[in-house]
C-alpha cells in the first residue's frame, strides 16, 4: 500500500507541477526537469526522494499517453494506442525512425497517413490507429494517463492491485462469479476471498501489530483464507454434510484459488448439483459471517444446524431467480422519423460494427423541414467499438452541417449513451474522449444545435448509410449530394410518416 501512495505522489508531481510541494521537490531534486524521461537520486538525497526513484520503473510501466496534438508522443516507443502497448514490437520493417512523433504521421489534409500505417504496421494494428481521431492543434497538449483504469485516471486502489499482482490479472472464471444471480455482497466477498484479502488473523499478523496468526477456533493452524473457509474443523463439519462422500477427497485437496473457482464453475458435486454454485457461495459467506460474530459479538450462539440455514438461503435465492417480482410490463409504441420544424435542418447519424470484418463504420444524412435530402455521408473507420463509431457519425455530420452554413440544426442519434455524454447527463470520469470534446466544441460555435435521442426505428436511413460504409474502398469520408438508390424506400417511408412498432418496458 505504501508503494501505491508513492505512485500517487509521482502522478501528482507530473500532473500538478505548480503545487507548492511539487515545486519544492522539483527545485531540489528535479535535475533534468522532465520526470517523464527519468529520475534518479544521489546518496545524500532524502529518504522520500530515494523511495520515489526506487518505485519509478514500476510506475512508468503503467503510464500511457492520451493523444492531444500528437507533438510530444513518440509514435513507436510510447504507449498511446487503445491496447496500452507501444508499436515498436509490432512493426514489420527492419529499420524505423524512432524519433518519429505521432503528429508526423498525419498528412497535410489532417488525416492519418494511410500508406505509412499499412506499410509499417500489421493490418489489425493499422486499423486500430485509423479509428482514432488524427491529432489536431485544437485537441490541446498530449497528456499522460494511468493504464490501470479504463478512464486513464490514477487511483490508489488500482495502483495497489497492480502492485499486489505484479501487473497481471488473477486467472479464474470471474465471469461465472459476476454473472451469478444472488446477493451482490456475497459476490464481493468471494472476490476478496479469491484474492486472499479477507482480514484473517494470518493476514493481520503480517501488519506487525502483535496479533497471533493462529485460528481462534481450533488454535491448530494459521488462520488463512483457505483454513477459515474450509479446513477449520467447524467449516469441515459443514462441508462434509454438503459434499457427497465420493467427492470429499477432491474437495479438500485443492489450493485456495482453484478450490474457489472450480466450485463457482458449478462442478457436479454437493447435495444439489444444479444449485451447487449457490450452495458453495452461500456456505462460504455464512462460515465467514459466523466466524466474525463468534469473535466480535458476545451473545452470539453458533447455529446447531448450520447446513439447514445455508440450504434455506439457497432455496430463497433460487425462488427469487425463478419467480422475480414483476416490476415491468410490456407496451408497444409506434416510432417513425419526424420532420424538423420550419427553418431547421435535421441530422440523423449512426455507427455500425461488423464482427465478421472486425471493422466499424458510420454514416448519416441531412434533411430539411420538408424531408428532402440535402447531403449524406458514409465513412469506413477502422477497428473500434460501436460507441466509437457513433461518435464518429455525429462528429462528421455536424462538421458537414457547419461547413454548409446551416444555422439551426437538430441532431438525432439512437445512442442514448452518446447523447447523454454530449449533453452532460452522463458523468464522464477522467478526460472525455477526443471526439466528444470536438463535438462539444462544435456546439459552442455561432449556431443553434439541439441534440436528441431517437429509437433505432426512427433512424433507419442513418443505419443504412452506416452499413453502406463497409462497401467503400477507402477510409476517406464519402459525401453524397444525391441519394443512393438503395435508400429510396426508407426515405419514402420517413417522408410519408410510416411508423414501426417497438416493444418497451414500462415500470408498474
Amino acid at each position: 500500500m505504501n508503494d501505491a501512495f508513492l505512485m500517487k505522489m509521482l502522478w501528482n508531481l507530473i500532473n500538478k507541477p505548480n503545487d507548492l510541494w511539487c515545486k519544492v521537490l522539483y527545485g531540489k531534486y528535479g535535475r533534468n526537469g522532465d520526470l517523464m524521461v527519468t529520475i534518479h537520486s544521489q546518496s545524500y538525497d532524502s529518504p522520500l526522494w530515494k523511495a520515489l526513484t526506487g518505485i519509478w520503473e514500476r510506475f512508468h510501466q503503467n503510464i500511457v499517453w492520451q493523444l492531444g496534438n500528437g507533438n510530444k508522443i513518440n509514435f513507436w516507443l510510447d504507449r498511446w494506442t487503445p491496447s496500452g502497448k507501444s508499436l515498436f514490437s509490432t512493426t514489420n520493417q527492419s529499420f524505423i525512425d524512432t524519433t518519429l512523433s505521432v503528429r508526423e504521421v498525419v498528412n497535410p489534409s489532417g488525416e492519418w497517413n494511410y500508406d505509412f500505417l499499412i506499410s509499417n504496421l500489421p493490418s489489425t494494428i493499422a486499423l486500430q490507429v485509423l479509428a482514432l481521431p488524427a491529432p489536431m492543434d485544437t485537441d490541446g497538449h498530449d497528456s499522460i494517463g494511468w493504464g490501470g483504469t479504463s478512464t486513464r485516471d490514477f487511483t490508489v486502489q488500482s495502483a495497489y492491485v497492480y502492485q499486489s499482482v505484479g501487473g497481471q490479472t488473477f486467472e479464474g472464471d470471474w465471469k461465472a462469479l459476476w454473472s451469478w444471480k444472488g446477493p451482490h455482497r456475497i459476490q464481493t466477498f468471494m472476490w476478496m476471498a479469491a484474492h486472499e484479502r479477507l482480514l484473517t488473523n494470518y493476514r493481520r499478523s503480517k501488519w506487525g501489530v502483535g496479533i497471533s496468526p493462529m485460528c481462534p477456533d481450533c488454535d491448530r493452524d494459521n488462520e488463512t483464507t483457505l483454513h477459515v473457509l474450509r479446513d477449520c474443523p467447524k467449516a469441515t463439519q459443514i462441508w462434509i454434510r454438503l459434499v457427497p462422500s465420493n467427492q470429499i477427497t477432491n474437495f479438500f485437496s485443492l489450493n485456495c484459488r482453484d478450490w474457489i473457482f472450480r466450485n463457482i464453475s458449478n462442478q457436479p458435486q454437493g447435495i444439489q448439483s444444479k444449485k451447487w454454485t449457490t450452495t458453495f457461495l452461500v456456505a462460504c459467506w455464512h462460515i465467514w459471517t459466523w466466524r466474525n460474530k463468534t469473535i466480535f459479538e458476545d451473545d452470539f450462539q453458533y447455529p446447531t444446524n448450520p447446513t439447514y440455514i445455508i440450504l434455506k438461503m439457497v432455496d430463497e435465492i433460487d425462488n427469487c431467480n425463478h419467480n422475480p417480482m414483476n416490476l415491468y410490463h410490456g407496451n408497444t409504441i409506434f416510432i417513425g422519423w419526424k420532420k424538423p420544424q420550419e427553418g431547421w435542418v435535421k441530422l440523423n447519424c449512426d455507427g455500425a460494427y461488423k464482427d465478421s470484418l472486425e471493422l466499424a463504420g458510420c454514416g448519416g444524412l441531412l434533411r430539411d423541414s420538408d424531408g428532402r435530402w440535402l447531403t449524406g455521408y458514409s465513412r469506413k473507420i477502422g477497428t473500434c467499438d460501436a460507441l466509437g463509431a457513433e461518435m464518429w457519425g455525429m462528429y462528421l455530420g455536424m462538421q458537414i452541417a457547419w461547413r454548409q452554413g446551416f444555422n439551426n440544426l437538430q441532431v438525432e442519434s439512437d445512442s442514448k449513451m452518446l447523447v447523454d455524454m454530449i449533453t452532460g447527463k452522463a458523468g464522464i470520469n477522467g478526460k472525455p474522449p477526443t471526439l466528444v470534446r470536438r463535438i462539444q466544441e462544435l456546439l459552442k460555435l455561432n449556431w443553434q444545435v439541439q441534440i436528441n435521442h431517437t429509437w433505432r426505428e426512427g433512424n433507419r436511413c442513418a443505419d443504412w448509410l452506416a452499413n453502406f460504409s463497409f462497401s467503400l474502398n477507402s477510409f476517406q469520408i464519402h459525401v453524397m449530394e444525391t441519394r443512393p438508390s438503395g435508400i429510396s424506400s426508407l426515405l419514402f417511408d420517413d417522408i410519408s410518416g410510416a411508423c414501426m412498432p417497438r416493444n418497451i418496458r414500462v415500470i408498474v
